[in-house]
């Protein structure tokens, strides 16, 4: 009779993670359909490109990672840690630039949620997922 091999299990910081990131990228593609709505509106200005371009970059590069989460390597792990530190960055930069920067900025969930990712692969469980 043929041995069943046991598949290790996700961590719970792991399935966290990735549900944090589904979301991320579900309310983004429902962001970009406003902006390119309201790009449209602007007759596509210049400097208004940008916000789309970069929102559109970032929503990719968090699927493209989501699509990868099961292969378990490194470079993974740390493309998510780069890409939702980008996020967050781009975000405050952005309110920064606006002249609304509050502490309510702060702990909005644009910054929250990408913060709470990278706190969840940084944990040692994440780097025993990963490590393969």
């Amino acid at each position: 009779m043929t041995d069943a091999i046991q598949a290790e299990r996700m961590p719970a910081a792991m399935r966290a993670a990735r549900f944090i990131m589904t979301l991320e990228v579900a309310f983004s593609l429902v962001g970009l359909a406003i902006m390119i709505g309201t790009a449209a509106a602007f007759a596509f200005s210049g400097p208004f490109l940008l916000m789309p371009l970069y929102s559109a970059v970032i929503t990719a590069l968090m699927g493209w990672l989501l699509s990868r989460w099961s292969s378990r390597r490194k470079p993974v792990r740390w493309g998510t840690i780069a890409v939702e530190v980008v996020a967050a960055g781009g975000y405050l930069i952005m309110t920064a630039i606006d002249g609304d920067l509050s502490w309510i900025k702060l702990i909005a969930p644009s910054t929250l949620f990408p913060l709470a990712v990278v706190v969840m692969l940084l944990t040692p469980s994440a780097t025993r997922w990963f490590d393969r």
